[in-house]
C-alpha cells in the first residue's frame, strides 16, 4: 500500500501524539499506557540496534570476507578471534555454557576499561591541565580564571584521597589541613553538579516546548 505525503504526515503526527502523551503520562503515576510507550521504545531501539550489528559489522566484516575465498592467513585470525568471542556471548544465554561466556565479557571489560581510562587521561585529564596554563588559552590578565581551575582540580581530586589522617577522640579522621582542602573540593563538586542538573531541566524543557510546539503545528494543519 502507497501512502501520499499528506497521509505519511498524518498518521506520524497521530503515532507522535500518541506516544507523547503515553510518556507524559507518568507525570500523574505509573500507568499501563506509560509501559507500553516505553516497552515499544525499548524494542524499536533494540531491534534498530540488532540490524545494525548484523549489516554494518557481521556482514561486511565477517560474513562477506570469509566468503570471498581469498584470506590472508593474518585476516583469517583476526577474524577467527571474534567469531570465537561472539560464540562465547552466545553462550552466555544457557545456564550451563555461561561460565564459557564470562571470557568474552572478561574481554570486553578489560578493553572497554583501558579505552575508557586512556580516553579520560589523554584526551579530557592531560589536555585540561595543559590548557589551564596555556598562553593561548585566556590573556595573562586572567590569571585567577587559572587559579581557579587548578585549584578546583585539585581540590576535587583530594577529596577523595584519604592517605593524610589524624588520631581524634572519635577515630582516625583526616588531618584538618586535608578535611579543608576536601570541604573545599566539595563544594566545588557541588556547584559542578548543580550546573550540569541546572543544564539537564533546560534541555528536558526545550525538549518539551519542541514536542508541544510539533504537536499544535500538526494540529493546527490538520484542522486547516
Amino acid at each position: 500500500m502507497n501512502l501520499s505525503l499528506t497521509q505519511a504526515d498524518l498518521i506520524g503526527g497521530v503515532v507522535a501524539f500518541i506516544f507523547t502523551v503515553a510518556l507524559l503520562s507518568y507525570l500523574i503515576g505509573d500507568n499501563p499506557l506509560y509501559r507500553v510507550a516505553l516497552h515499544l521504545f525499548v524494542g524499536v531501539a533494540a531491534g534498530y540496534a540488532g540490524l545494525v550489528v548484523i549489516f554494518q559489522v557481521l556482514t561486511p566484516r565477517l560474513i562477506a570476507p570469509m566468503a570471498a575465498g581469498n584470506i590472508q592467513p593474518q585476516q583469517l585470525a583476526l577474524l577467527v578471534v571474534p567469531l570465537i568471542l561472539f560464540i562465547f556471548l552466545v553462550l552466555k544465554l544457557g545456564p550451563r555454557t555461561a561460565p564459557i561466556g564470562n571470557i568474552a565479557v572478561a574481554y570486553l571489560v578489560g578493553v572497554g576499561a583501558a579505552v575508557a581510562v586512556g580516553g579520560a587521561v589523554t584526551g579530557t585529564l592531560f589536555p585540561q591541565i595543559s590548557m589551564a596554563w596555556s598562553a593561548d588559552y585566556a590573556p595573562p590578565n586572567l590569571l585567577l580564571n587559572r587559579v581557579v581551575i587548578v585549584a578546583g582540580a585539585v581540590t576535587t581530586l583530594l577529596y577523595f584521597q584519604f592517605w593524610l589522617r589524624a588520631q581524634t577522640a572519635t577515630g582516625v579522621e583526616r588531618a584538618a589541613p586535608m578535611r579543608v582542602l576536601a570541604d573545599i573540593g566539595k563544594g566545588f563538586m557541588v556547584v559542578t553538579l548543580g550546573a550540569i542538573y541546572g543544564g539537564m531541566i533546560l534541555s528536558g524543557i526545550a525538549v518539551f516546548s519542541d514536542r508541544v510546539a510539533s504537536l499544535v503545528g500538526f494540529a493546527q494543519g490538520f484542522i486547516h
